[in-house]
């Protein structure tokens, strides 16, 4: 579960609320989610880091599921295990 938004709109309150659910683990924010994914955006835009991800061999798809595995890395380490993880 992932749970997004500005400052101040209520994220937190959600992720307590999920939490609460004897199925679903939250855990504090670890904000590097958002960061690489903010990283992924601009490597993706970037003229000059699409060609060194191209000439390195590493297409979209690689790239998306080396994040994902990082990301789910991250999430599942972050807490005690749960059938539901959010972040």
């Amino acid at each position: 579960i992932f749970i997004g938004g500005v400052p101040r709109s209520g994220t937190t309150l959600m992720r307590a609320m999920l939490d609460a659910h004897p199925d679903v683990r939250c855990g504090q924010e670890t904000r590097v989610v958002p960061r690489i994914l903010q990283m992924r955006q601009h490597w993706v835009k970037s003229q000059r880091e699409s060609v060194r991800l191209e000439q390195a061999g590493v297409s979209k798809a690689v790239l998306d599921n080396a994040i994902a595995a990082f990301c789910l890395e991250v999430i599942v380490g972050h807490g005690d295990p749960a059938r539901r993880l959010c972040n």
